[in-house]
């Protein structure tokens, strides 16, 4: 006979559009099986959301990631019994940061998917996350890999479980390959959660230097920009600067062509002039050398 939890976990692994037609198959081979209880069973699980499914996906494909997030909650709500401030100082400090990361994660794999996820599906995912960390029950529910729907810890009542898994109970049974139980022993806990965390932590460092050098790039772009900006009102100040100087020296121009039309006409009527003094010079001399030769002549006729 075969077990609803089985084929729970065999649907859950499917992406989203391939979630409905792979169930309502599933559900009616069973019941051509002889196996109307099981079929109706399955054919009543719900699609999960996208926030749920990437949860699921996490859990399948980067179980060693998730196992060191739980494991670090354990330790997590540990410390808090134990009232140790210092310990859960830090812890919670590592515990945002991990979420974060992981999240972030998440969101390239599900690209990876072929399902990209928007900015409201990695906080719902991030929010998952949170309360597997800090509710025992709700680490077990993500470790199950048949989420529904996401979960978020209220810090009060916990996270209701029958609300977001697809088989009601399942938590605290077998995981999907790929996450580890976990760990009773000290020594396996803190060398899974050591693996998370310097996965963790390679990643924040790696988008710690991406956005070191993309807040570089970004300067030497803004200080190209300024200094283009700043050649190019240099270049427009010296464009009306030498148009200014240009009509400037085009008034000159027009000015000197109108005072040497002035000039020129001035020359040709002096010239005129000349001509006119030379001739009347010229005719008075011719007068005065007839008077004086008229006078020769009559001094010349008295003295007889």
């Amino acid at each position: 006979m075969t077990d609803l939890s089985a084929v729970a976990h065999e649907l859950y692994g499917l992406t989203p559009a391939e979630f409905t037609p792979a169930r309502n198959a599933r559900a009616k081979e069973l019941r051509a099986a002889g196996e109307k209880e099981l079929a109706d069973a399955v054919r009543a699980m719900p699609r999960p959301s996208a926030a749920a499914w990437l949860a699921n996906a996490m859990v399948r494909h980067l179980g060693e990631e998730v196992t060191g997030l739980l494991e670090l909650g354990e330790e997590l709500r540990r410390a808090q019994a134990d009232l140790d401030a210092a310990q859960l100082r830090e812890l919670t400090a590592q515990r945002r940061r991990l979420v974060s990361a992981l999240a972030r994660r998440g969101r390239d794999l599900a690209g990876e998917l072929g399902h990209k996820v928007g900015p409201g599906v990695v906080e719902q995912l991030a929010a998952t996350l949170n309360a597997a960390m800090t509710d025992k029950e709700a680490a077990e529910a993500l470790r199950t890999g048949l989420l529904v729907a996401p979960m978020e810890s209220s810090g009060l009542g916990g996270v209701d479980l029958d609300a977001v898994l697809a088989v009601p109970g399942a938590a605290g049974g077998r995981a999907p390959e790929g996450v580890a139980p976990l760990a009773p022993k000290r020594a396996a806990r803190d060398a899974e959660r050591a693996r998370a965390r310097e996965a963790a932590a390679r990643r924040l460092t790696e988008a710690q230097d991406q956005l070191a050098a993309a807040e570089a790039e970004a300067a030497t772009a803004d200080r190209r920009r300024r200094k283009t900006e700043e050649h190019v009102r240099s270049l427009q100040a010296g464009v009306l600067q030498a148009r200014a100087e240009t009509e400037d020296l085009r008034r000159r121009l027009e000015a000197a062509e109108v005072a040497l039309e002035r000039v020129e006409d001035e020359l040709a009527d002096a010239e005129d002039d000349r001509e006119v003094a030379v001739a009347d010079d010229a005719g008075a001399r011719s007068d005065v050398e007839a008077a004086r030769a008229a006078l020769a002549a009559l001094r010349l006729e008295q003295g007889r």
